[in-house]
């Protein structure tokens, strides 16, 4: 029998060269965009949240962006913004997305675009739209977040999985180029982690046992992995503590892959 999943808080991640640098993540309002913010002001860095709706963040460092990613538009009015409080960007974290099961009979152009731009075009344009401001900065490192789903082959998470699919070319395809510049660029790929939305819908109705014992039987370590345990990779991956890693994909899953 697979055993019970523990319960517990991940330890808080610090690092001394963030403090006094200039972050931009997008998804910040929850999940693991929100404990990315969140981990990068309690290390000292100044914080741009870009989301759909304005992130509602008590500290004096950070600086809400609302932002429809899916609209090429309205990122770049974001960054118009953006360069009116800053002439640097040290970090950018590519966090936004959104994973519907959507099958292939009602997968059309409309829900295509819908996904894609989002979790993948999204990610280009800002990164696109970043680049003479990391250029500038000190820290010039990039984190795309991925998932494990496109490995899984799972029913109706076709578009979805081919779109984190794509942030792995995406961040391979960049890595030469921007490390001539040395820019560093590298994908964070979660299992199944417990934010908020996932806890909402699968973990407090009547499928809780269901999916509890199914993780526990595919996960290596019996942990419910938190938004914190995501953060902190994307924090190594940001710091220079990684200086030697680009082009990388970092499997944050609790063994479930096993690579």
């Amino acid at each position: 029998m697979p055993s019970e999943l523990r319960d517990t808080p991940a330890p808080a991640l610090l690092l001394p060269d963030f403090k006094g640098r200039v972050a931009l993540v997008t998804g910040a309002s929850a999940g693991i965009g929100r404990a990315t913010v969140d981990a990068l002001l309690a290390n000292g860095a100044t914080v741009f949240g870009l989301a759909l709706d304005a992130p509602r963040v008590g500290h004096p460092a950070f600086h809400a962006l609302p932002c429809d990613l899916r609209d090429p538009v309205a990122i770049e009015r974001a960054f118009a913004a953006l360069r009116v409080k800053t002439d640097r960007l040290d970090y950018v974290v590519n966090v936004a997305g959104i994973d519907p099961k959507i099958s292939l009979a009602a997968g059309d152009a409309a829900a295509w675009d819908d996904i894609a731009h989002l979790n993948l075009r999204a990610c280009h344009l800002v990164i696109r739209a970043a680049l003479d401001l990391l250029r500038a900065g000190a820290g010039r490192a990039i984190v795309n977040v991925s998932s494990i789903n496109y490995r899984l082959g799972l029913p109706g998470r076709a578009i979805y999985s081919t779109t984190k699919a794509g942030l792995l070319g995406l961040t391979t395809g960049l890595a030469r180029e921007l490390g001539r510049e040395s820019i560093r660029i590298n994908t964070i790929s979660p299992g199944w982690i417990f934010t908020e939305r996932q806890v909402a819908e699968y973990f407090s109705g009547p499928d809780t046992a269901k999916h509890l014992h199914h993780l526990a039987g595919v996960q290596a370590l019996p942990l419910r992995l938190q938004p914190q345990d995501v953060a902190n990779h994307i924090l190594f991956y940001l710091s220079e503590a990684s200086r030697a890693s680009t082009g990388h994909n970092c499997v944050v899953d609790g063994g479930w892959l096993l690579e």
